[in-house]
């Protein structure tokens, strides 16, 4: 296999060699001649077949400068195939889950809330909700949490609290109640300032307004999420289907003898085999996305009574506030937003998350679960 490979290599450098000389001559016949009667008249053989031959030399070294590294790259990725694609797959493991090992600065750095100019340390109410829902969920103490306040309208959350670095956790600002939407305040949603006056930023602010068991549902979730260590989970697909494309695609080539065939048809099967390594890995993608966040609303729900009925208010805000969203955003709105509330996929072949009407309804239906069980 080995020699088939490397003859592959050479060939891609020939082949690159001969199409840089191929203009050259072409060049030669048709204009600067090779000999009486083609493109000029007889009468100087020996001068026109010296320029030729200085330009045939200095046009073929230039070549060979050029089809060298052409050449030289090919047969690297040829001789060192399994160390690159190894490492490959190294680097796209390591790049998914990267800022959850070190998720400290960067977290912190992209959704730290600054109302002033300044960071807005976490309030003595929210660190006191936050240590609450630690304990609703029985975190052990060796596990390292770190709080801040971030700007968005839900939290956010990064890093393996079993490792030093620990997690973080993003608690909204708008938990606080009516400072982030107070009609002095000017809040920013996609370029358009919010105005808490018209129907839509009314309803809007409602949204934003949750009771405190939908709070303790929405930071138990992602107290939950990091506690299972699911990020490396999630990037486990890229990966994978990366090396099982590879893979099978050097069987298949084998087992159909494409490597003593056309280079051309091997570019083909190379470029079908990309294709279907890409919905490989979309579908794995967002089917275990899809059954991550099934599970995490289940696993949160199950915490109590009080956490499961949390739980439908809040993915009833969530709804609640797309909508609002949606009419203040006008055309741009609707782009983003179905009129239920859901998010509209931005891809016509995927969809990446539950939509929030199913993550209710499965939440709702463990809250009535709860209480019939309650009453029996």
């Amino acid at each position: 296999m080995g020699k088939v490979m490397h003859r592959e290599g050479v060939w891609i450098g020939a082949l690159a060699v001969e199409l840089m000389l191929l203009p050259t001559l072409l060049y030669c016949l048709s204009y600067r001649g090779c000999g009486p009667g083609i493109g000029q008249p007889a009468g100087r053989p020996r001068e026109l077949l010296a320029d030729f031959s200085f330009s045939w030399l200095r046009f073929t070294t230039v070549a060979a400068l050029m089809a060298g590294p052409l050449w030289r790259a090919a047969a690297f990725v040829q001789r060192h195939r399994t160390g690159l694609v190894v490492g490959s797959c190294a680097g796209l493991f390591g790049a998914q889950i990267s800022y959850h090992v070190f998720p400290d600065p960067v977290i912190q750095w992209l959704y730290q809330y600054w109302p002033q100019g300044q960071p807005a340390p976490l309030s003595p109410e929210l660190q006191r909700l936050f240590q609450e829902v630690l304990q609703d969920i029985g975190v052990p103490a060796g596990h390292s949490y770190e709080a801040f306040t971030t700007f968005t309208f839900q939290p956010v959350s990064a890093g393996f609290p079993r490792l030093p670095a620990g997690a973080v956790v993003g608690i909204p600002a708008s938990f606080l109640g009516g400072s982030l939407t107070n009609t002095d305040h000017p809040v920013v949603v996609h370029g358009q300032r919010v105005n808490w006056q018209s129907p839509a930023g009314a309803r809007l602010r409602d949204a934003l307004t949750l009771s405190r068991d939908a709070q303790k549902f929405a930071l138990a979730k992602e107290v939950v999420y990091l506690e299972s260590s699911a990020a490396a989970l999630q990037a486990l697909p890229a990966p994978a289907c990366l090396a099982g494309t590879w893979a099978l695609g050097v069987g298949a080539k084998h087992a159909l003898g494409l490597y003593g065939g056309p280079m051309n048809i091997r570019a083909a099967f190379n470029l079908v085999a990309a294709v279907v390594g890409f919905v490989a890995y979309a579908f794995s993608t967002d089917s275990l996305t899809h059954a991550l966040e099934a599970w995490l609303d289940r696993r949160t729900a199950s915490l109590s009574a009080a956490y499961a009925r949390g739980g439908v208010e809040f993915y009833e805000k969530v709804l609640s506030g797309n909508v609002a969203l949606r009419s203040l955003l006008g055309t741009h709105g609707a782009k983003l937003y179905t009129p239920s509330g859901n998010i509209v996929p931005r891809h016509w072949f995927r969809i990446k998350h539950l939509p929030f009407t199913t993550r209710r309804d499965s939440v709702l239906q463990m809250w009535r679960a709860t209480l019939n069980s309650g009453r029996s």
